[in-house]
């Protein structure tokens, strides 16, 4: 199985146009909960596979972070209420996977209501992004994120990530979704 290992801090120069920085702290609040740096995720892939993977559809990512970072993570759970912190860094590691992992995955935020986080316009798809300290819900919380995200108004195909937060294991499920074809040939 591939490894990779990227430091959170990466996301925000592979977005500039995002503001990222308080979603890498977010993300090492939680990961340092569970490990040293660097903090491993098994990563599950559905319905596509990263072309650096070359077929493969699952993998290990190690992410780690700077002591800059971390000294930063230590206040947020004094200034942001858990599920926060929870959503934020689930945005991290999904803008990690995005910047290093798919050419065209610039993402731009939706607007509420749009049923999806952020669309990656170059790609012409919706991405949902959630988070969860329990892996009971995480395959559950999958499956409601796909139904959300392919509800998109703009009718594009769609990404799924969902990460998880385990004292256990840290976890990510990764899923690519067509629209349905109707039989008049719209989606």
């Amino acid at each position: 199985m591939r490894t990779f290992e990227w430091a959170i801090e990466d996301i925000v120069a592979a977005h500039p146009n995002l503001y990222l920085e308080h979603c890498a702290v977010m993300a090492v609040a939680l990961m340092s909960q569970q490990s040293a740096s660097p903090c491993e995720f098994a990563v599950e892939c559905e319905g596509f596979s990263p072309p650096a993977l070359n077929g493969e559809t699952t993998f290990r990512l190690q992410v780690s972070w700077s002591e800059q970072t971390a000294l930063k993570a230590q206040r947020v759970w004094q200034t942001e209420q858990p599920k926060s912190i929870v959503e934020r860094a689930s945005v991290a590691l999904t803008a990690l996977l995005f910047a290093k992992l798919i050419s065209d995955g610039q993402m731009r935020v939706t607007r509420e209501g749009d049923h999806a986080d952020y669309w990656l316009p170059q790609a012409r798809c919706a991405l949902e992004v959630s988070g969860t300290e329990n892996p009971r819900v995480l395959r559950r919380r999958h499956r409601e994120k796909i139904a959300q995200v392919l509800s998109n108004p703009l009718g594009w195909n769609g990404y799924v990530v969902v990460s998880c937060f385990s004292a256990r294991k840290g976890v990510i499920l990764w899923s690519y979704h067509e629209q349905e074809v109707k039989e008049n040939g719209s989606s």
